[in-house]
């Protein structure tokens, strides 16, 4: 039993052997090109981020680590031997060159490719315009709040009363001010009388707030008086003398009460009248007599 044992291994052996492909020395692949080092752009270490590229011909581009990508400020690579490395691969005939590039610019720096090599090699580039773009996010930008508006205002209901006075008495002329802007301020309300200022006031109002102004007017001259306040304006007059209040007029009389009529009395009242009648008719007769005495 050994002994058939041992044959199979030894059969086994010699049918792996004849079956093992067996190349020509010009047909074997060659071995890639390992690149690691430093990296400068413009003087400073590349930032992260940053890509560098083997070019050349026969080299394959995009493919197993070429470009690399740096995330190492200022290395690509590494010199540790299980860490990733620029890889420069391909049917690339030894000794020829290869161009290293970063973000796309050339080095202008070459080195001869050895199929299996591990090299070295630093880096330096100068890319003019904007730097190379980073992995790093920026800030988000921050837009700042508008600044309030200034104090702004207006004027209205100017009211002046009484709108007609005495010499020697006084009239009230009043405005309001509002602050329409969104800050606090300052301002002089200016009184015109005639044309001519006769008084102001310097009033403090805050955003969106209104206050009154008054003013109190006395003249001694009897006329009519234009006022105007900042474009509001009115009149009052100043009369000689004080005008008597009107007297009231009287309420109407109220109708004297009528007595009632009496009844009247009609026999005595006949009576009276037959009476005097016959005063009357008896006052004639006894003339009448007389006279004819006389006569005779």
């Amino acid at each position: 039993m050994k002994a058939k044992t041992i044959a199979f291994v030894i059969l086994a052996g010699l049918l792996t052997l004849f079956t093992t492909p067996v190349y020509a020395q010009e047909d074997i692949p060659p071995l890639p090109h390992a690149f690691y080092g430093t990296v400068e752009v413009n003087g400073s270490p590349a930032p992260a981020g940053t890509e560098v590229e083997a070019r050349g011909e026969g080299v394959q581009i995009d493919v197993g680590n070429n470009p690399v990508v740096i995330t190492v400020e200022g290395r690509y690579g590494s010199s540790e031997p299980l860490e990733p490395k620029l890889i420069v691969q391909g049917d690339i005939v030894e000794g020829s060159a290869v161009t290293f590039y970063v973000n796309g610019v050339s080095t202008g720096q070459t080195t001869e490719w050895h199929s299996g090599g591990v090299t070295e090699l630093n880096l330096a580039v100068t890319i003019e315009g904007p730097p190379p773009e980073t992995t790093e996010t920026p800030p988000p930008e921050t837009t700042p709040e508008p600044a309030p508006g200034p104090a702004a205002f207006s004027l209205s209901s100017l009211t002046i009363s009484p709108s007609e006075i005495a010499l020697g008495e006084s009239v009230t002329i009043s405005v309001e001010v509002t602050n329409t802007g969104e800050e606090a301020g300052n301002y002089e309300v200016i009184l015109k009388i005639d044309g001519v200022v006769e008084a102001s006031e310097e009033v403090s109002v805050a955003a969106g707030a209104s206050q009154e102004v008054i003013f109190t007017v006395a003249k001694d001259v009897a006329k009519t008086y234009s006022v105007d306040v900042h474009g509001l304006s009115g009149t009052f007059v100043v009369r000689e003398e004080a005008s008597a209040p009107p007297v009231p007029p009287a309420p109407p009389a109220s109708p004297s009460p009528t007595a009632p009529a009496k009844a009247i009395n009609w026999p005595v009242l006949w009576g009276v009248i037959g009476g005097m009648t016959a005063v009357g008719v008896t006052t004639f007769v006894l003339a009448r007599r007389r006279a004819k005495r006389k006569v005779y």
